[in-house]
């Protein structure tokens, strides 16, 4: 922070704006589109871990119920805040983590593993959230896995495909 940001933003807005990232953990973590969506803008811009853009709070919360609802119903969200950073007493950047802990498993799955940046705003003295970009984090192994699969034949991919279910389908019978 410079010395003028410094002066004029303060330790509450700093908690305020890292209020955020945990009320949308627990709106998660309840399966609640509309909570999850309460600290964005009317006009924010969200882009989900898998590239949709999202317009709006009305269309970050129906988004998100219906995956509440369908696709991650069930999944438990953990994580935490990196870093709040003011570029100026209106405006900050937070960067926060999120991991899945899929329905069942007693641990997060490190393929789901979120990084998440913020943008947000104050306006009228209340913060909001003008915009988010969800990104699944991925290692370099397991970039280079893609790449490598990716560079197979559509045959070989639908057969590494099978075996990895082959293998998986193994282990939990052998677990039981």
């Amino acid at each position: 922070m410079n010395s003028q940001t410094a002066q004029t933003t303060t330790a509450a807005d700093e908690s305020a704006i890292r209020t955020f990232h945990h009320q949308m953990i627990d709106a998660w973590n309840r399966g609640s589109g509309e909570d999850f969506a309460a600290p964005f803008s009317e006009t924010a811009d969200f882009i989900a871990f898998e590239g949709t853009h999202l317009k709006g709070r009305k269309a970050i919360a129906a988004f998100n119920q219906q995956a509440f609802d369908t696709v991650v119903n069930g999944t438990r969200l953990e994580g935490e805040v990196n870093f709040v950073h003011f570029l100026n007493p209106q405006l900050a950047l937070m960067n926060g983590v999120v991991r899945v802990m899929l329905p069942g498993q007693p641990e997060t799955s490190p393929s789901r593993d979120s990084m998440q940046l913020f943008v947000v705003m104050k306006r009228d003295e209340d913060w909001r959230i003008e915009g988010l970009l969800n990104a699944r984090k991925l290692t370099l192994e397991r970039q280079f896995f893609l790449d490598e699969f990716d560079s197979l034949s559509e045959e070989a991919q639908r057969q590494v495909t099978d075996l990895v279910t082959v293998i998986k389908q193994a282990s939990l019978q052998s677990q039981e």
